[in-house]
């Protein structure tokens, strides 16, 4: 007859050595998604790619089924909307070109350039669905790790997504701001910075933790957050989120010299599709030199 008391050790026993397989398989998947990802992307690239091919021809033929009424108010409201923008983009131009005589004057250098590339979600893994995802795009773009993947907001303002980590024959992985490992320096409407992922604070849903904001500084719930542009790929000046919340310490009755807070991101992470990677214009003349 067996004795409970080693009825017991054994299931504590049987327990823990499947809590220890579970783990062990799932920092082995996490390994080797970030060691094949690429690999296999490439492999199954014309297979990734299929449903990507037939959402689009979804989309095509559902195009077909308009009247020809809908489909001139369409066109309509399409002709509106881009003679608003070419408006914007003039005055754009000509703020830009404002900017550039008055650096002239004032022997500043010029400012960074910046081309866009359009980019698709190829694949999307469950489990890490906020942290990191693949796109069909590849290297003959000019597109290099650190690259800065921008998206449009629910509001229609370009928002950071995250960063180009690497880059395939035919793809490329995006590294999110919900990634624990991207590290990236923010800039405040009251003139602080920070970073993202750094502090004491952690992660809740939907929302991203800020360390290292100077404690002299008065931070405000709801102020906008930016990027700095001191990171090569990044531009300056897209819009990252908005401060959900930030400690509250009296500098002169503390020792600290840094607060954390919480941070909305702008962009919604549930619903990507379309992207835009940003190329830095001098990489894409040195690479049309001969």
């Amino acid at each position: 007859m067996k004795e409970p008391g080693k009825q017991s050790d054994r299931k504590v026993i049987f327990a823990a050595a499947v809590l220890l397989a579970l783990l062990l398989v799932f920092a082995g998947y996490r390994a080797l998604r970030r060691s094949a990802g690429l690999l296999l992307g490439d492999f199954f690239y014309p297979y990734l790619a299929l449903s990507q091919r037939t959402t689009q021809g979804v989309s095509e033929q559902s195009l077909l089924l308009l009247s020809r009424s809908e489909l001139a108010a369409k066109t309509e409201a399409l002709m509106k909307e881009n003679s608003t923008l070419a408006i914007r983009v003039n005055a754009a131009e000509n703020l830009a070109e404002d900017n550039r005589e008055l650096r002239k004057l004032l022997k500043l250098p010029a400012p960074a350039g910046w081309n866009y590339r359009a980019a698709q979600v190829l694949l999307r893994d469950p489990m890490f669905w906020r942290e990191h995802f693949t796109v069909s795009i590849g290297p003959e773009a000019g597109i290099e790790p650190g690259a800065a993947v921008i998206s449009s907001g629910p509001d229609g303002i370009p928002a950071l997504v995250g960063v180009v980590s690497r880059v395939g024959r035919r793809n490329a992985e995006v590294e999110t701001l919900f990634s624990p490992r991207l590290r990236l320096s923010l800039a405040f409407e009251n003139g602080g910075t920070g970073f993202l992922n750094t502090g004491e604070r952690q992660p809740v849903t939907g929302k991203l933790p800020v360390g290292h904001m100077p404690v002299n500084l008065k931070y405000s719930a709801g102020e906008k957050v930016r990027s700095t542009g001191y990171e090569t790929g990044i531009p300056r000046g897209i819009r990252i989120g908005t401060l959900s919340t930030a400690d509250e310490v009296d500098p002169n009755f503390s020792s600290t010299q840094y607060v954390t807070g919480l941070l909305t991101p702008q962009a919604d992470f549930d619903s990507l599709r379309y992207l835009v990677i940003a190329v830095p214009a001098n990489a894409e003349a040195a690479e049309a030199r001969p």
